[in-house]
């Protein structure tokens, strides 16, 4: 097969026909579980610990759970196997697990505990995030704020991301290309619709606690900041902060680590470059790990 698949409810199928139907729950009331993540050099290198976030997620959430875990694995493999031999030279792959909560008894008349699972994946050069990362990120504080951790547990990936949309549509308003910079009910940082916000004071780096999504990017540069001696935390950051930071940055699987330029209009790093010297640190030892030069590869555009 010339064209790229996708892997659902046990069948590699043409990625083109992969469908969810619409008295799916996770069409019906956006009740879905997801992973999203990247290749490197077309590996996925955090494949376990995306697929232990996912199934651990199902299960806490209830969710149907018919797919083992050798049988995600072996269909995330032949997907990922396929799809990598019709990529040019140097590319990778995002790659998506998704699964629902079921279906929706009302449109279908009767009750089924029939679920959607799907794994794909679509081509994602690094070089997409070039603007991001040779210019910088511009955030923008907005009134939406995160949803409690009393409604569901946030720190979940899930597919229910309205308030993302609707804060990100806010912070466009006010000005446009910005990204939205969502805080908790008290006033404190927590995450953008994409990505993990960490900053930088006096050489600390600290990233939100709360009612924030368990990142494994975050997870990930704890570990790479533990190797290189620089000091790590999690706790609350009132917003207030962020006028003080030394360095801010972005953090996600899909587009590594993106500088943020100014929070609200305000320059992060009224001196110096763009680029911060933990964030260089970070991206170097995080490109030494992948055996990807991820500075040279965002930018070649």
């Amino acid at each position: 097969m010339s064209a790229p698949v996708a892997w659902l409810n046990g069948q590699l199928i043409p990625w083109a026909e992969a469908a969810v139907p619409a008295w799916d729950l996770g069409v019906v009331a956006g009740a879905a579980v997801t992973e999203a993540g990247r290749t490197y050099g077309h590996r996925f290198l955090y494949q376990d610990a995306h697929l232990q976030r996912f199934l651990d997620s199902l299960q806490q959430l209830r969710f149907p759970q018919p797919w083992s875990r050798q049988q995600l694995e072996e269909g995330l493999d032949a997907v990922l196997r396929h799809n990598s031999d019709l990529l040019a030279d140097g590319d990778d792959l995002g790659v998506v697990i998704c699964s629902t909560a079921g279906s929706n008894a009302t449109y279908l008349g009767r009750h089924s505990d029939a679920c959607t699972t799907l794994i794909h994946s679509y081509p994602l050069p690094f070089g997409l995030w070039q603007p991001a990362f040779t210019v910088g990120v511009r955030l923008r504080i907005v009134s939406t704020r995160q949803i409690p951790a009393d409604c569901f547990p946030v720190s979940m990936k899930v597919r229910n991301r309205l308030h993302w949309w609707l804060a990100d549509r806010e912070a466009a308003d006010v000005e446009q290309g910005s990204r939205a910079l969502v805080l908790d009910q008290a006033g404190n940082v927590t995450e953008t619709s994409t990505s993990a916000v960490l900053l930088v004071q006096n050489g600390k780096l600290s990233a939100p606690a709360g009612a924030v999504l368990n990142s494994l990017s975050v997870q990930l540069l704890e570990r790479h900041a533990g190797e290189l001696g620089i000091p790590f935390q999690r706790r609350a950051i009132p917003a207030a902060e962020l006028q003080q930071a030394d360095e801010i940055f972005l953090s996600s699987a899909p587009a590594g680590l993106l500088p943020v330029l100014t929070v609200d209009g305000q320059l992060v790093r009224s001196e110096g470059s763009l680029q911060g010297p933990v964030f260089c640190q970070l991206l170097e030892s995080i490109s030494r790990e992948t055996g990807v030069d991820l500075r040279a590869r965002m930018l070649q555009g």
